[in-house]
């Protein structure tokens, strides 16, 4: 059985066998072409045991299972993330990203319940409609455009919202939520600028989209630690017709 391409996947979906080429660093097929992409993945296990030790010596009863829940899918990104820059094909490549969606939509779950109180009916929708956003840019635009990034505009979009709104709600969350969206969009332009500087700088700068993503991470969940409320929030207030 080749590691590359599992039997079971070869038989039913040949086509998630196919290789993926898109970073800098990969110049052949070897598991071992990725060296820097794949080792940097250790900064989310790293993350994860940071966030970790600030969930237990500062723990906030009201987001803690979700906190833990949050830190074990921290893991599980580091691993999917180093399985695709190892095995480096289509299967290997949702490992990669299943995680990191997965990550959004439950700590988006956590925003809107600790941070907006909003009814889960809501919660709900507004977490079907990011997903199907973000589902139809992975889709619908081709991976040229933006180098396969586009899928994350809508939590670059949700990011900014959520760091506005909090900001006036709660300055001090506000501050820590725009300092990970800043940290996001010095991500999101090191995974762009990868494909375009292989001709000066054959390493890439993949390898720097591990290690800010890892920082926004632990920064997102530090500012749920820190600073979501012990009790209920008060909710959004809604707008009143005339």
């Amino acid at each position: 059985m080749s590691l590359t391409c599992p039997s079971i996947i070869a038989a039913h979906y040949p086509d998630l066998c196919r290789a993926v080429d898109n970073y800098c660093e990969r110049t052949s097929s070897a598991l071992d072409a990725e060296p820097i992409n794949a080792l940097t993945n250790a900064a989310f296990l790293i993350a994860a045991w940071g966030v970790w030790r600030l969930h237990s010596d500062r723990p906030n009863p009201r987001v803690k299972r979700l906190v833990q829940a949050l830190i074990v899918i921290m893991v599980f990104v580091g691993l999917g993330s180093f399985l695709f820059h190892t095995v480096a094909t289509r299967w290997a490549e949702w490992g990669d990203v299943i995680p990191i969606l997965v990550f959004m939509l439950l700590y988006l779950w956590l925003v809107l319940t600790c941070f907006f109180a909003w009814s889960f009916p809501h919660k709900v929708i507004g977490l079907a409609f990011f997903f199907a956003v973000t589902f139809y840019l992975e889709a619908a635009i081709p991976s040229a455009i933006l180098w396969g990034g586009a899928l994350y505009l809508p939590t670059l979009l949700v990011l900014v919202a959520i760091s506005a709104v909090l900001h006036r709600r709660q300055p001090a969350a506000g501050k820590a939520m725009f300092a990970a969206t800043g940290v996001f969009l010095l991500s999101f332009a090191a995974r762009t600028l990868d494909a375009r500087i292989c001709t000066v700088f054959p390493f890439g700068t993949h390898f720097l989209w591990h290690v800010l993503n890892a920082t926004l991470l632990y920064l997102l969940v530090r500012a749920a630690i820190l600073y979501a409320p012990q009790g209920m929030p008060t909710p959004l207030p809604r707008l009143r017709s005339e």
